[in-house]
């Protein structure tokens, strides 16, 4: 049996015009080898599988190449490319910074540096995964990388940019590789079905090619899957069982029943998705995603960013003329809506079944939504009220008129009373109304004052205000120093009794009280001693009451300087001593002492 190798590598493009889907990169490279102006260090950034290591090597070859051609392509007939695809070159090494990362490996590579090449041109170093390079190693390779011998080059890769060092980016000649489009993506997989005869249907290359999320490598490996039990044909009902997918049809299907109202058809179509195995994750997904694709479709310059096959693209522009814009913006916010409470729901399926019932009741909610409002800018006529005239009672208050009830009609089968009401009213005699008790009467007794009855509520209110005003306290220093000094007494504290009597209180303006005290500390006391300030408030009871406490050198007395005391000689201590104590001079006698004379 043959040894069997994997498409990514069988297929590995070995020359910059078989790179998929880079050509930005491959097109600069090119440019700089025909004009000989190779860079020392090159940096290839992008996600995994999109040709970085492809092309770096590619580079490396066509870097040693003795005989380059016009397109800038190596020439794999001299030496160094012949040793180079059978991997036997002297010149080119692949080193992987995943597995070399320590500053011991990179020391031994600056020592291989030092030595020129024994075949060909240049020496190239290929460091793959260099983002994995260590602190000290990325330190230990920054002056061989910015300065290397000029018969060195340096290619390094990484998927991960932001996790190199920014020393290391500025010495580098930086190049992002992009996602591969599904489209080349797709091409590239129908080559290679060319190649291995392999018959495929188009539909069946695109769903790979999307499965692959721009990374060649990816759908190269989803398609050799695929290709090993395909016998030789792949098809697109075979790909959506191998790879576990919805079919498109089911959500064709789904947005049809939304659109005619159809609930019985939702249930029934989510109950065969059930059946099949398929969780609701993947439901809401491709429904999202269809709905996405129907919006693009409702514009001619954004239907282009579809990456369907033929036969699809046609089913998603006939499908998006029956459906208006404003209803999809309203599905793709309901399917999110879902998508946000799905983890949190405990019967997962209710929950997108009753999404899809509000989806597909949506117009008749907005009906709903119409009626309501219009029903609520009807607003009802007010009952009219008349007020012919202000009576008083027999107690002289004023009887202000009742709104005019609508004529009652009698209930049936109730037998109505008919009483002389007219005449019963008329017998009541009515008091008197003039000019004059209108004008009598005051504010309190009725909600709607005459003009006389607010002229008086404005002078009550003014004469209330300047009594309120005359009852306001003023300072008096005598009542602050009572209530300072009764403070003082009874405090428990004694350093603060002492800051007190210590402190001079005066009074400025109409509601300002300063209280200087001698040093910081003294002031720190009396701002901490919140009973004393809020006493002093309550006594005055002025709003607008502000203390200040101030710091007056001149009442410092622990400043004072303490005078030194005399020093006394020893036969003026002796002098004193005796004076206490005459027997001191009989003891001097006795031992005939001397007084010791101070120099």
């Amino acid at each position: 049996m043959a040894q069997y190798i994997v498409s990514a590598r069988k297929y590995r493009p070995n020359t910059f015009a078989s790179v998929v889907g880079q050509r930005h990169v491959t097109d600069t490279l090119i440019h700089s080898l025909q004009t000989g102006q190779v860079a020392h260090a090159y940096l290839f950034c992008g996600p995994r599988g999109v040709g970085k290591t492809t092309v770096a090597r590619i580079l490396a070859k066509a870097i040693n190449c003795e005989n380059l051609t016009p397109e800038g392509e190596a020439c794999n007939v001299c030496t160094s490319c012949k040793n180079f695809d059978v991997n036997s070159s002297f010149n080119i090494f692949e080193l992987d910074g995943a597995s070399n990362n320590s500053v011991e490996n990179i020391r031994s590579l600056v020592e291989q540096v030092r030595i020129p090449p024994s075949q060909g041109k240049y020496k190239v170093y290929i460091i793959d995964e260099v983002h994995m390079l260590s602190l000290a190693a990325f330190n230990a390779f920054l002056k061989t990388l910015e300065e290397p011998p000029s018969y060195v080059k340096f290619i390094l890769a990484t998927t991960e940019k932001h996790k190199i060092l920014p020393t290391i980016l500025s010495r580098c000649q930086s190049f992002d590789f992009r996602r591969i489009p599904v489209p080349e993506i797709a091409e590239h997989l129908k080559e290679i079905c060319v190649s291995e005869s392999i018959s495929a249907e188009d539909e069946a290359l695109i769903i790979i090619s999307q499965k692959g999320d721009g990374s060649l490598r990816d759908s190269l490996s989803i398609f050799d899957r695929i290709a090993s039990q395909a016998k030789g044909k792949i098809t697109y009902t075979g790909v959506l069982d191998n790879l576990q997918l919805l079919d498109y049809d089911y959500f064709f299907t789904l947005t049809d029943a939304m659109v005619r109202e159809d609930m019985t058809s939702i249930f029934l179509t989510l109950a065969d998705i059930q059946k099949r195995g398929f969780d609701g994750e993947a439901v809401l997904s491709g429904l999202s995603e269809h709905f996405r694709d129907l919006l693009l479709c409702k514009d001619t310059a954004t239907s282009e960013l579809l990456t369907h096959g033929d036969k699809i693209k046609i089913r998603y522009l006939k499908q998006a003329e029956v459906l208006p814009r404003a209803a999809l913006i309203t599905y793709l916010d309901l399917i999110n809506q879902c998508e946000i409470y799905y983890n949190r729901a405990l019967n997962k399926w209710l929950h997108i079944e009753m999404a899809m019932v509000r989806m597909c009741y949506m117009n008749r909610r907005s009906e709903l939504t119409t009626s309501t409002t219009e029903v609520q800018k009807k607003k009802p006529e007010p009952t009219p009220v008349i007020l012919d005239s202000i009576i008083k009672n027999g107690n002289g208050h004023p009887i202000e008129a009742t709104p005019v009830q609508e004529e009652l009609k009698p209930e049936k089968n109730t037998p109505v009373k008919t009483t002389n009401v007219v005449s019963e009213i008329a017998e009541q005699p009515l008091p008197e109304v003039n000019a004059s008790s209108l004008s009598n009467i005051e504010a309190g007794d009725m909600a709607i004052p005459s003009l006389k009855g607010l002229q008086s509520l404005r002078e009550r209110a003014s004469q209330k205000y300047e009594e309120e005003k005359k009852k306001t306290p003023t300072l008096n220093l005598a009542m602050v120093q009572e209530f300072w000094k009764e403070f003082s007494e009874n405090h428990s504290s004694q350093s603060l009794r002492h800051t007190l009597n210590e402190a001079v209180v005066e009074i400025k303006g109409e509601k300002m009280i300063v209280i200087r005290t001698g040093n910081q500390t003294g002031k720190n006391r009396l701002t901490a001693e919140s009973n004393l300030l809020d006493g002093l408030r309550s006594l005055i009871r002025i709003p607008d009451l502000q203390i200040v406490l101030e710091i007056d050198p001149e009442l410092d007395k622990s400043k004072e300087l303490i005078k030194p005391k005399k020093l006394l000689t020893s036969r003026e201590k002796f002098e004193i001593l005796s004076a206490k104590n005459p027997l001191m001079l009989d003891l001097r006698d006795k031992l005939d002492l001397i007084p010791d004379q101070d120099e």
